[in-house]
């Protein structure tokens, strides 16, 4: 499993830290590792779905995995807008985070190639071996279609998810009234601003 804390050497906003101390604080609980990620089909209707949160990229980027023959594959392609969603229901925080978000299967990208391989190394063979089943979505398969071996380098069709945020807001609903802040990214570089919750 790869950390999910934030790396220090990395110069990031301040919503980073936050984001990453209260991944820290609820490291116990599998489920906070759950984002919930929002998508726009090719008809203008919303898609939602869960992942797991994998790692922190430079500059505060998301890294999720995912199947380049997902339905979410074709969303960003078109679409290549999203927004994630974390909540913590002991502490009663949530974040939301706004941004670009591509299956990057660039390898010219040699941080996120190099990732991609650790990731890919650090899954469990039941886990790789679902990027070798048929493709997600299709019509159901015949069940031995679905008893592949897993292999030690990653096929294709794993890649990952990058979301590279341009908007992020932390709501607090432990204070009345409840806190809400939110930066967003411009040519100034990350603007903090507190608002109305």
């Amino acid at each position: 499993m790869s950390s999910i804390a934030p790396d220090p050497a990395e110069l990031a906003p301040a919503w980073f830290w936050l984001l990453g101390a209260d991944l820290a604080r609820h490291a116990q609980h599998d489920a906070s590792r759950i984002v919930q990620l929002a998508t726009v089909r090719a008809d203008g209707r919303p898609a939602n779905r869960s992942l797991v949160f994998r790692h922190f990229a430079s500059r505060g980027r998301l890294v999720f995995t995912s199947d380049m023959r997902s339905g979410k594959a074709s969303e960003l392609a078109d679409r290549p807008w999203a927004e994630a969603c974390w909540y913590f229901p002991d502490a009663r925080v949530q974040w939301r985070l706004l941004g670009r978000c591509e299956l990057s299967a660039d390898p010219a990208d040699a941080e996120i190639e190099k990732l991609r391989g650790k990731l890919w190394a650090e899954l469990p063979p039941s886990t790789r071996a679902t990027f070798l089943w048929p493709a997600p979505g299709g019509l159901r398969s015949p069940r031995k279609d679905f008893r592949v071996e897993a292999t030690d380098t990653p096929p294709e069709t794993f890649q990952l998810l990058v979301l590279d945020p341009e908007q992020v807001e932390r709501l607090d609903l432990r204070e009345a009234p409840h806190r809400r802040q939110r930066w967003e990214f411009g040519q100034g570089g990350w603007m903090p601003r507190e608002i109305n919750p």
